[in-house]
């Protein structure tokens, strides 16, 4: 009658588990806002998977030569929208002339002949412009204050700096450690 009472026990823990895990699934998709067709929202500005593919394949078109994870477009696409909000906030005016100018001679230089890359590229270089305009010190201090929300099968975003931590996953799923008896 024990063992009974005990496997009753033991599956009324794994149902209450598994209703939490549930549960907590839904609010965290629920409140991350996000889309499947969506990589990130930068405030109201969204970069959408279609944007983040066709930036990727013009990179990868211009540097043949190197690998270019796609994490790494989206942090580039993040942090274009960043600056744009940035350099709105602060009445900045960013022009192709001004980007042109910092990419030349750059090894972000090739990216400027695809025009899928050449939107990457412009992204790559508006933090620094609208940085050397209010000041490094303060473009980290509005970066950390600008609301991103990335997708969770991106990964985690960085709170601070406002990019994709590598070694890290947004997903919920997680390895259940061995139970020991």
């Amino acid at each position: 009658m024990k063992s009974r009472n005990r496997r009753t026990a033991r599956s009324a823990k794994f149902t209450a588990r598994l209703a939490g895990v549930a549960v907590l699934a839904l609010v965290v998709s629920g409140c991350s806002g996000a889309e499947p067709g969506v990589v990130a929202y930068v405030g109201d500005t969204k970069i959408t998977q279609r944007q983040l593919d066709e930036a990727f394949d013009g990179v990868t078109a211009a540097l043949p030569d190197q690998q270019i994870p796609s994490s790494a477009v989206a942090d580039a696409l993040i942090q274009g929208a960043i600056a744009d909000r940035i350099a709105a906030a602060n009445n900045i005016v960013i022009t192709d002339s001004d980007r042109d100018i910092l990419l030349k001679g750059s090894n972000l230089a090739p990216l400027l002949d695809d025009p899928r890359a050449k939107v990457l590229a412009y992204d790559a270089v508006d933090p620094e412009l609208v940085a050397r305009k209010i000041g490094p010190d303060a473009y980290v201090a509005a970066r950390t204050k600008e609301p991103v929300t990335l997708n969770p099968r991106f990964g985690v975003l960085d709170p601070d700096q406002k990019t994709i931590v590598s070694d890290q996953s947004g997903s919920l799923a997680r390895p259940v450690p061995p139970q020991t008896q």
